[in-house]
């Protein structure tokens, strides 16, 4: 028996002795909504301005399927700092072991693309579940040293078993996971399945901070020993926390090994692609998970705009013009939003002392 009981802006659904809140005033969903379609027709715009300009239609899409895999890795990582109090510096860990995970277990076992993904989830999260003590027993910078030398060590481990892990040449052979024969088709397509998980990813993130759950996370980041002393099990928070959070991070892995066809751990390990996620999450602003999406696209553009002009500079002049935002934006580009409209609640950032 469904029920409909409208009040004012809103309407709640009585179904299955359950009751479900829809709220129906267009200022809760006409901004996600015109975002969301505007997102979607990126792609469009591109190619009609390609009508116009000589650009590299093809070049540009995979920048943006880039930005959608930084998305990958930092809406969790946001996530995660969140419910944690404590600043991930080995986010692209866990993506290396998701990609090494459905690389292996494709080559080996002959396993599809529909396989490896709840494997590589599944194996991201019981490392992170073995590794979530530390989330408990360190803090401040002994936490950022412990995951900072996580992916050292994976690295090393790669380059001492090549014969595993391919060291530079990575393991080839990886099944992609779209093949139309045309490229251009395919880039698309690529950009629309990325977009999905991130869709996907915010819709789950936003979730988890509107809920009790987020608001519980909040308090820990805010004071661990005041959410103690009100009887919050901080452990019971931030435990499922970083395991969760670290096995959506290690989904990234599984997308790049099935996007390229192949995996390159070392080559995705570097302290550079650590320094663009670190980069992501803050220009997107404190706890942010929409302003990581647009942090994200818009150091994904400055990428490849700064390697197109400048060449072998790209990476200095990169740099300097991030630290410049950096600088000018101290709460990221999603503060620029908040300032005009800040309305709902979202547990902020503010990794305690010590």
């Amino acid at each position: 028996m469904v029920r409909l009981e409208p009040r004012r802006g809103r309407l709640i659904i009585h179904a299955f002795n359950r009751k479900f809140e829809w709220v129906i005033e267009p200022r809760y969903w006409r901004n996600p909504i015109i975002g969301v379609i505007l997102w979607l027709a990126i792609p469009l715009i591109i190619i009609g301005i390609s009508q116009i300009f000589p650009i590299s239609v093809l070049s540009l899409i995979s920048t943006l399927i880039f930005a959608n895999i930084l998305c990958m890795i930092t809406i969790p990582l946001t996530v995660q700092v969140i419910g944690t109090g404590r600043v991930n510096f080995g986010p692209h860990f866990f993506a290396a072991i998701g990609g090494y995970t459905s690389a292996l277990l494709s080559k080996n076992f002959g396993l599809s693309p529909i396989a490896t993904l709840p494997a590589s989830f599944a194996f991201g999260a019981l490392i992170a579940l073995f590794l979530s003590p530390i989330t408990i027993i360190s803090r401040g910078l002994y936490f950022v040293l412990i995951t900072l030398l996580l992916p050292f060590i994976l690295l090393e481990i790669a380059y001492w078993q090549s014969e595993i892990f391919g060291a530079e040449t990575g393991i080839p052979g990886v099944p992609i996971l779209l093949d139309t024969g045309n490229v251009f088709f395919d880039s698309v397509a690529y950009f629309y399945l990325s977009f999905v998980i991130v869709l996907l990813f915010l819709f789950f993130a936003d979730r988890v901070l509107r809920s009790r759950y987020g608001f519980l996370m909040g308090v820990i980041n805010e004071d661990e020993e005041v959410a103690e002393s009100y009887g919050i099990n901080t452990a019971k928070i931030k435990i499922p926390t970083f395991t969760l959070t670290s096995g959506a991070m290690a989904i990234a892995g599984w997308f790049i090994a099935h996007y390229y066809g192949s995996f390159t751990g070392p080559a995705w390990l570097q302290p550079s692609f650590l320094i663009l996620i670190l980069l992501t999450t803050t220009l997107g602003g404190k706890g942010a998970i929409y302003g990581v999406v647009l942090s994200a696209y818009v150091i994904a553009s400055l990428r490849e705009i700064t390697r197109v002009t400048f060449g072998e500079l790209s990476i200095v002049v990169l740099f300097i013009i991030l630290l410049l935002l950096l600088y000018f934006l101290p709460e990221g580009f999603w503060g620029l939003y908040r300032k005009k409209r800040y309305r709902e609640y979202f547990p902020s950032i503010k990794i305690r002392r010590g």
